[in-house]
């Protein structure tokens, strides 16, 4: 087993150059989504930034903030940084996942969960 690598450069500059809105909406649970394409600011992204849009690209659906940052190896505090900026320059969209009186019945599912293993 090869030793773990430790990184060149630590994981709060990843944030360095980022424009960070002044009042951040983006919490743990927060949905990502791929924006509109932007082709003249994908050009500045730094690497994080490409990686982090690139997994919610790939996810084809929404992905959490948590999910993100388990992902791209940083932690939550600086990909929340670098998603807050990435949703503000309209490359991401950010969207608070559904209220639980949203989400379908537990008994519902449990029924039809039951008649499929039935099947």
């Amino acid at each position: 087993m090869s030793p773990a690598r430790r990184r060149m450069v630590p994981a709060f500059m990843g944030v360095a150059g980022l424009d960070v809105p002044d009042r951040i909406g983006i919490d743990r649970t927060t949905l990502l989504y791929l924006g509109a394409p932007q082709p003249t600011t994908a050009g500045t992204l730094d690497a994080p930034a490409r990686r982090l849009l690139h997994l919610v690209d790939a996810q084809r659906g929404g992905l959490s903030v948590y999910e993100s940052a388990a992902g791209l190896g940083l932690p939550y505090c600086v990909v929340r940084l670098m998603t807050a900026s990435l949703a503000s320059r309209g490359l991401l969209e950010a969207h608070d996942p559904p209220a639980p009186a949203d989400l379908p019945d537990i008994e519902l599912l449990e029924v039809v969960l039951n008649g499929l293993r039935a099947l």
